[in-house]
């Protein structure tokens, strides 16, 4: 009983969190996406859209309630081996609560004074609520909320649905840029144009374990001239996660809910249930035979009398006579 209530009160809430060596890929798509290609000048319609993105945890720099995670992230037109957008992003959060920390050489795109709040989009709270939650955005550089929005089925776990709306945020400041591309009109000119970014992001996120299952991005960037005068669309995509991808995240779901299932319950119950019966076995008095069963010792079969049947002088001459 004792192992039980150890198992649930003191090893759980130690062993269960976000592990420190951990590598993961992730791809999300749009077949139908938009974007400005750079090297020939044009705008492209209805390519397909790559989102990459891969997480490696450093376990040297980890520690036993920090996790360190590296991710790689790269939006691309495999077609035309075009890139638009390649971030990187070192994030150092509580193992337990998913909470972003800048420690550890937390950085994004490997500037160390960016500052980094919320949580990581990659993994959510060990035992996600409902409220809203500050998710980190690593194109805004800072973090927005994600409101609950239902449950749905994905991969055949129960998840929570949230909803991330991200405003037209500039990112970037591009000098260089000629008017013409932006359709301002007269003579050309070189100007210093904004880069714009906005988005509504959606999560499917599995409760107990705090893995995102599925996820969904659209995205919109837009350049613009001073004065918000012109546009210039540098990338709109609908990106969805692959189906490959939402199953290897919905089976590290599933293994790490056994693990977490194991410590908080079926550990600590076996043990509780085990020690209620040896006590049992030890203070509750048996039946004669059960008890032998129990103990295993040997009973014997009790011994019959020999009874002698004594016979009268008169019947045993009769006997003989006879």
């Amino acid at each position: 009983m004792a192992f039980g209530l150890l198992l649930r009160c003191y090893a759980a809430p130690r062993l269960i969190a976000a592990p420190v060596s951990f590598y993961s890929t992730v791809t999300l798509a749009d077949s139908r996406a938009s974007y400005f290609d750079e090297s020939t000048l044009t705008a492209r319609h209805n390519v397909t859209l790559t989102l990459d993105e891969t997480i490696r945890g450093d376990a040297a720099a980890s520690t036993s309630t920090i996790a360190v995670w590296d991710l790689f992230s790269v939006l691309e037109d495999l077609k035309r081996n075009v890139q638009l957008n390649i971030a990187f992003q070192r994030s150092a959060f509580n193992r337990r609560t998913g909470e972003l920390t800048n420690c550890c050489g937390a950085s994004v795109n490997e500037d160390t004074q960016l500052r980094q709040s919320g949580i990581g989009a990659v993994k959510w709270p060990i035992g996600t609520r409902k409220p809203a939650y500050q998710v980190y955005d690593l194109n805004t550089g800072r973090a927005w909320p994600a409101v609950y929005g239902g449950t749905a089925r994905v991969q055949g776990l129960l998840t929570y649905r949230f909803t991330q709306r991200i405003p037209p945020t500039v990112v970037q400041q591009l000098p260089g840029v000629p008017t013409s591309l932006l359709g301002l009109p007269g003579a050309s000119r070189d100007i210093v144009a904004d880069r714009t970014f906005q988005a509504s992001n959606t999560f499917w996120v599995d409760p107990l374990t705090g893995v995102p299952i599925d996820v969904e991005e659209r995205i919109l960037s837009v350049l613009r001239g001073p004065g918000g005068r012109g546009r210039l669309i540098v990338a709109n995509a609908d990106l969805k996660m692959t189906p490959a991808s939402q199953r290897s995240l919905a089976a590290l779901a599933r293994q790490d809910a056994v693990l977490i299932t194991t410590l908080r319950r079926t550990g600590p119950l076996g043990g509780l249930f085990l020690g209620f019966i040896l006590i049992l076995a030890g203070t509750v008095p048996f039946p004669h035979g059960l008890r032998a069963a129990v103990t295993g010792r040997r009973i014997l079969p009790a011994r019959r009398r020999c009874r002698t049947r004594v016979r009268s002088p008169r019947a045993e001459r009769r006997r003989r006579a006879g």
